[in-house]
């Protein structure tokens, strides 16, 4: 699987091994506190979940119109901004990047976070990758305001030659567009390229679209029934494009 000149990553569920609880009553308690604390914001936890949501929605249907994607991405950061707005009496003249709303949104993600960790052979892989001068790429369904922090607490940044986050460019897996882009961006040739990720409808079916092969990582112990049924469903078994399983998830594999 090493004769790929680049290799296109995943990254929660292929790399990071992570669990969140967005449902959880505390949470919201938590942030409910939070707004409160830092920016005067009121409101009452449950019906903060609520707004949320309902916010979130919005905002995803709106970009639905804008771009006519089906799978676009919304910026968590516009989400608070508002909720801490529709919170005052007086709205605050709030931007994406401001520190203040960049710490609201580690303090939501690292909150809600269950689990936080590297699989193993990550490290190693990527770095073998890198020695072979191979090109190592990021394209992930993910908020930067998250994601930016928690590569650089797993210690994987330096591996990549670029970063395509979805909530950076309003698009995502399995919309063709967003793997397009970064092949179109970096002129790379979609026979010489590898996907490697964890899902198939995301991860191999945006690979498929793209006439890029791909390598499936079974970190969720999926059963061979559900695997072939999605293949199956996304209509890329039989296919030459039929990706490469490797049904224990040990990413070190892919080097074999």
């Amino acid at each position: 699987m090493s004769n790929f000149s680049t290799y296109i990553f995943d990254l929660y569920g292929t790399l990071i091994d992570i669990w969140t609880d967005e449902e959880n009553p505390v949470l919201w308690e938590k942030m409910s506190e939070y707004l409160f604390k830092n920016f005067d914001s009121k409101h009452e936890p449950k019906a903060l979940r609520t707004r949320y949501l309902e916010v979130c929605a919005k905002e995803e249907s709106v970009l639905k119109n804008k771009y006519n994607y089906e799978y676009p991405e919304i910026q968590i950061e516009k989400i608070w901004i508002t909720l801490v707005n529709e919170g005052r009496k007086t709205p605050l003249n709030l931007n994406v990047n401001d520190a203040c709303i960049q710490d609201l949104c580690v303090f939501f993600r690292e909150t809600s976070r269950l689990k936080f960790c590297v699989y193993d052979g990550v490290l190693e892989t990527l770095k073998k990758l890198k020695d072979m001068n191979k090109n190592v790429f990021l394209l992930s369904n993910a908020q930067w305001s998250f994601t930016k922090k928690e590569l650089a607490d797993a210690g994987i940044s330096q591996y990549f030659d670029d970063l395509y986050i979805s909530s950076e460019r309003e698009i995502k897996k399995p919309q063709k567009e967003f793997l397009e882009l970064l092949l179109t961006e970096h002129k790379l040739e979609p026979s010489e390229c590898v996907m490697v990720g964890n899902d198939i409808l995301s991860d191999v079916g945006a690979a498929f679209k793209n006439n890029v092969k791909s390598i499936f990582l079974n970190t969720y112990n999926y059963s061979p029934e559900r695997i072939d049924k999605e293949l199956f469903e996304l209509g890329v078994d039989k296919s030459k494009y039929m990706p490469q399983i490797v049904d224990d998830g040990d990413i070190t594999k892919i080097l074999l």
